[in-house]
């Protein structure tokens, strides 16, 4: 809606405003080739962006090429997401302020839009004034609902960052009997509250006090001849015995609407229920689409043929609907949409709807389908039992490619099975690239989810396909690898399969610990080698890596990379040698890909901590820089320079130097979707660097409280942990704490927080480090020397 109105004050000739371009070049200048992923869920911010006079337009093949050549994690998706909306929410609320947004009937509003909703109302690094109204139905939310998780989640999150989130609750309940009464007393001018008591009663006892009933009540009551206004005596008049007997049969407000929709004409009864198909608001256009056909329902005789617009006219005139703009239309209540829907038998409901949304698809056409996409796989979905048809599955695949595409993996794992069974039992066979994106999707969208048993079943089943080479079923490894890593936590479970695929694809890795160890030494100086021996001008030259083939390598070799690392075993730090230096061979000699740059900055790592060699570590350090900005994609920035800043660069230059790249690499990493290297940039960018500097405590103690909420909301729990233990140093140092060396306080309790110090992970390694400096700074000699 606030998009609609941006682009309407840019289309008024008279009133040209600026506002369109200022947010178009904002957006695109934070979000760059992300913002077309917005654009996809928010219409109308696809004209402000192309309308912008002053500015061009990321383009969006760079994001679909990315997308398309290397497999995207399923939590990168989301992090994207909610990342671009936490942006396009601060941008809009800098230009329009006070920024007031209300969400009705969040009763009804998935898992993925309630995630999308708690970051926005817990965004503390919005500045700008805005207020989130948040309306549900509490009589429909239940214990277990999402809904009230959210206010959980948010309750607490409210205590952690003390004054930066307020959050009110107000429960509103029905109308009480004097309070129906007073609102009869209006309605019908009336001052004496004794004589309109009965009716009130009545009116009570039928709408239950709902003020939206209460009022379509009365109308029925009017139309009906129940209450009559009186000219001779100028007052209402109505027989409160007469309406009781009279509407005793009706049980609820969808009742007595459908009483009233029957009594129209059976075309303006046929039309109501073929526009109850299109949702809670479409357009005169879809509708005009789906009418013409009216003869292929069965609304028996139907004696005239009024155009749509007559009836639109018609049906607005009632109070049925209501126009937001031309030609775009909206029910004036859900309830009203309902009593549309149940005009239609309930036994032939799904066989309508599927008809309706067959000749939506055949109208649209391929070319068109995109923005009505899910309504059109809703409505074709509506039967219970799927009918094989290749069309149809193709149809829910791209409805679950467009799901994922936003990370709504709960429709994606819908669409996905209503695909697979619209497929004919030789599926495999007559329709393989089809089946196989529909088991692949599905197994991604389960593992999402942690539904790891529907995920196993689907992986199986593509695994056991002996006409499937090992490179298309790519994207179903990748989906099993990341539930390993991710969700299990098998690091060598996961180093184990990416060996066995690798082989498949015929690229072997020594199994035997001396052959491995002789090839990892031997890689490793030969690498560096190669490195040297290129001439610099040359990694600005590298061509772009497109074959199928070595880039699923990559893939996979990137991918032991990084789990070898997280079991922190020594004979997987060898998985690790050879892993990183086989990519950056074979980007020198083939070219570079998404994370070429990564691998070389991980080479960098392994020439100052294996080699010892802090020259040659810078060296390469400044060749992975060089590789990743000429990069096409941003994918692994944020990466690249957490190693470079964090190992390298950290021991040979400035550490002012590092603060921009930092804060671009994090708001990098946020917009591709790798939220783990993003909190590490922002760790570093907003705590541990300004300390080292020198800046304020103040200072880095406000940065701490903002940054802490966002890593918690992002469940980035190493980063807040590490976070926590600089942000206790500060209050022990400021005296805001009764502490000195211990770090128990508002930010943690060293007690219960962390404390294993036999353990290695970042977070411990970093209490120990505060910890150490806290003893040095009050004097604790002999402990900071212990630890």
């Amino acid at each position: 809606e606030l998009c609609r109105r941006v682009v309407m004050m840019n289309s008024n000739a008279e009133e040209k405003s600026s506002i369109c371009d200022e947010i178009a070049e904002q957006l695109c200048s934070e979000l760059q080739d992300e913002v077309h992923l917005l654009a996809k869920i928010i219409p109308y911010l696809g004209q402000i962006i192309t309308s912008g006079v002053n500015n061009s337009p990321p383009d969006a093949s760079n994001l679909r090429t990315s997308l398309q050549q290397n497999y995207v994690k399923s939590d990168a998706r989301r992090t994207r997401l909610l990342y671009a909306f936490r942006v396009f929410t601060r941008i809009m609320s800098s230009f329009f302020q006070p920024l007031i947004i209300l969400l009705d009937d969040l009763q009804w509003a998935d898992v993925s839009s309630l995630e999308i909703i708690e970051l926005l109302v817990s965004d503390t690094q919005n500045k700008n004034p805005v207020m989130i109204i948040g309306c549900y139905r509490s009589n429909e939310v239940d214990k277990n609902h999402p809904l009230l998780s959210m206010q959980r989640n948010l309750m607490e999150k409210k205590e952690a960052c003390d004054k930066l989130l307020q959050l009110t609750q107000i429960e509103l309940d029905n109308l009480g009997e004097n309070e129906v009464n007073r609102a009869i007393m209006a309605l019908l001018s009336i001052d004496d509250a004794t004589k309109t008591r009965e009716l009130a009663d009545i009116c009570h006892k039928r709408t239950e006090g709902n003020p939206f009933f209460l009022v379509e009540f009365v109308k029925v009551l009017e139309e009906e001849g129940l209450l009559s206004f009186h000219l001779g005596l100028f007052r209402w008049k109505w027989d409160a015995a007469e309406i009781a007997s009279k509407t005793a049969s009706t049980q609820n407000v969808v009742d007595l609407l459908q009483v009233k929709m029957r009594k129209l004409s059976l075309e303006a009864q046929g039309f109501l229920q073929c526009a109850a198909c299109l949702g809670s608001s479409f357009t005169s256009e879809s509708l005009g689409m789906i009418w013409q056909h009216q003869n292929v329902f069965d609304f028996k005789s139907i004696s005239t043929k009024k155009s749509t617009n007559e009836l639109l006219a018609e049906m607005t005139g009632g109070h049925y609907l209501e126009m937001l703009e031309i030609g775009k239309f909206r029910w004036a209540h859900d309830k009203v949409q309902q009593a549309a829907s149940s005009l239609t038998e309930e036994g032939s409901l799904a066989s309508f709807r599927r008809n309706i949304g067959e000749i939506w698809y055949r109208e649209l056409g391929e070319d068109n389908l995109e923005t009505c996409l899910f309504d059109v796989a809703n409505l074709i979905n509506a039967a219970t039992e799927s009918a094989i048809n290749i069309e149809y599955a193709e149809i829910n695949l791209k409805a679950a490619k467009k799901a994922r595409g936003i990370a709504a993996f709960e429709s994606c794992s819908e669409y996905a099975l209503k695909g697979i069974s619209m497929l004919p039992s030789n599926a495999w066979d007559s329709h393989p690239d089809v089946t196989l994106k529909l088991f692949s999707l599905a197994a991604e969208a389960e593992g999402y989810l942690g539904h790891l048993d529907k995920m196993e079943s689907y992986y199986n089943e593509v695994l056991s396909q002996t006409s499937i080479s090992t490179l298309e079923k790519k994207n179903v490894y990748m989906a099993k690898l990341q539930s390993m890593a991710n969700t299990e936590l098998r690091y060598e479970a996961t180093v184990d399969l990416c060996l066995g695929v690798l082989e498949d694809l015929g690229c072997k890795i020594p199994r035997g610990k001396v052959s491995r160890t002789i090839e990892a030494s031997t890689l490793l100086h030969q690498t560096v080698k190669m490195i040297k021996q290129t001439p610099i001008e040359t990694f600005d030259t590298l061509p772009e890596l497109t074959d199928p083939s070595k880039l699923a390598t990559m893939d996979f070799l990137h991918k032991i990379a990084d789990s070898s690392c997280l079991t922190g075993e020594k004979p997987f730090l060898l998985m690790y040698k050879l892993a990183v230096t086989r990519v950056v061979q074979t980007t020198l000699l083939h070219g570079s890909f998404d994370v070429s740059g990564v691998v070389l900055a991980m080479l960098g790592w392994m020439a100052m901590f294996v080699l010892g060699d802090i020259e040659t570590a810078r060296y390469i350090g400044e060749r992975a820089l060089q590789v990743q900005e000429k990069s096409k994609s941003e994918v692994g920035k944020a990466k690249v320079f957490t190693f470079l800043s964090t190992f390298i660069f950290y021991h040979v230059k400035p550490l002012q130097s590092s603060l921009k790249p930092l804060l671009e690499s994090y708001q990098s990493g946020m917009r591709t979707g790798d939220k783990s290297y993003a909190m590490w940039c922002l760790l570093y960018h907003n705590v541990f660097f300004p300390f080292m500097i020198g800046k304020p405590l103040k200072l880095i103690e406000e940065q701490c409280q903002a940054s802490i909420s966002l890593m918690l909301d992002l469940k980035e729990l190493e980063q807040a942990a590490c976070l926590r233990s600089f942000w206790q140093l500060c209050l022990n140092l400021m005296g805001s704490s009764s502490n000195t060396v211990e770090f128990s306080g508002k930010a943690m309790n060293e007690k219960e927080d962390v404390i294993d110090v036999t353990l290695t992970g970042p977070s411990h390694v970093t209490f120990l480090y505060v910890k150490t400096v806290a003893s040095s700074l009050f004097g604790r000699y002999e402990l900071g020397a212990h630890l």
